[in-house]
């Protein structure tokens, strides 16, 4: 899910949002600095080139690359987190994660097309669009990778999700505010049969 739309979607609905902090809960869990990790988030691991993790603290094998510790722990996380409370969690294969957990899961896809999410990053960070382009591709690359590599499954298909929504046409606001309005009803008829 798209980190601006989830942000206002968990204000909206008065619940927490997930995403950059469970870096920072995975460091702070596998007892390692924020900075080991930093680089790490999303990104699949190389099975040729990787440099071992070999800090103090608890983890079931410290010589695994830091992508998979970070994988391993923040899966934890997620978990907890999910089992605990009512929340939305960006990316990091929740929705996998989540698949055998007891808990209630709306799984949701927002995609955009290329040259929007071009324009919206040259606005957000200030960028030309040669660069925009580079990022966007890059991200979407890492993203594919990182999805794939831990999940076996194929990023961003339709089959994977409940929900998939292409944020182009709405906007951030105007799509959250649908989500928002979307995610009451489906809790008011949840509530409505029990």
């Amino acid at each position: 899910m798209d980190s601006q739309i989830a942000k206002k979607l968990a204000v909206s609905l008065g619940i927490s949002c997930y995403d950059q902090e469970l870096i920072t809960l995975a460091a702070k869990q596998a007892q390692f600095k924020e900075e080991i990790f930093a680089d790490k988030d999303e990104k699949a691991a190389s099975p040729w080139l990787y440099a071992g993790v070999y800090e103090r603290g608890l983890s079931p094998n410290r010589s695994q690359p830091a992508e998979d510790i970070l994988f391993q722990m923040q899966s934890e996380i997620v978990r907890k987190i999910a089992g605990r409370e009512d929340c939305i969690i960006v990316g990091r294969c929740a929705d996998a994660v989540l698949q055998s957990e007891d808990v209630e899961l709306l799984r949701i896809f927002i995609c955009a097309p290329f040259d929007w999410r071009v324009h919206h990053r040259m606005e957000l960070n200030g960028m030309d669009e040669k660069s925009a382009v580079t990022l966007v591709r890059q991200t979407d690359k890492q993203r594919k990778r990182y999805y794939e590599y831990y999940t076996n499954h194929n990023w961003g298909k339709p089959d994977n999700y409940d929900l998939c929504v292409n944020s182009a046409h709405l906007g951030i606001d105007r799509t959250a505010a649908l989500l928002a309005m979307h995610l009451r009803e489906l809790s008011a008829d949840k509530n409505s049969t029990q």
